[in-house]
């Protein structure tokens, strides 16, 4: 897996944040795993009763638990929802959480994959 741009994860930031443990990273992922369906059914939740705080908060929790584990893409992407949430702006709202959703699959995927040479 490379540690461009256009991955889901950057490898070279996680590895420096976990000092290439990988029983660390398995530990972070296994937390990340338990964790983001809440968020994800909570701003689910916030859109469906238009609740722009609990929309700018789970979508800043998500941004902050991503950015941790080197998900740049998907961190922007919960940052311009968090966004909407701060701005009260829910044009779009939903193609923005489709988006989140999708970097998600990708994140996950990519996350599962990384391996920190012993």
């Amino acid at each position: 897996m490379s540690e461009h741009n256009d991955s889901p994860v950057n490898i070279g930031e996680l590895s420096e944040r976990l000092a290439g443990d990988n029983d660390l990273l398995d530990q972070v992922i296994e937390l990340f795993e338990g964790s983001y369906p809440q968020l994800l059914s909570d701003m689910d939740d916030a859109i469906a009763s238009r609740n722009a705080e609990n929309l700018r908060r789970s979508a800043h929790t998500l941004k902050g638990m991503v950015s941790n584990l080197g998900g740049e893409m998907l961190a922007q992407a919960a940052f311009e929802i968090e966004e909407m949430g701060r701005e009260e702006v829910f044009d779009d709202i939903e193609l923005k959480t489709d988006r989140v959703k999708e970097l998600l699959d990708q994140f996950r995927t990519a996350l599962r994959e990384v391996r920190f040479p012993s």
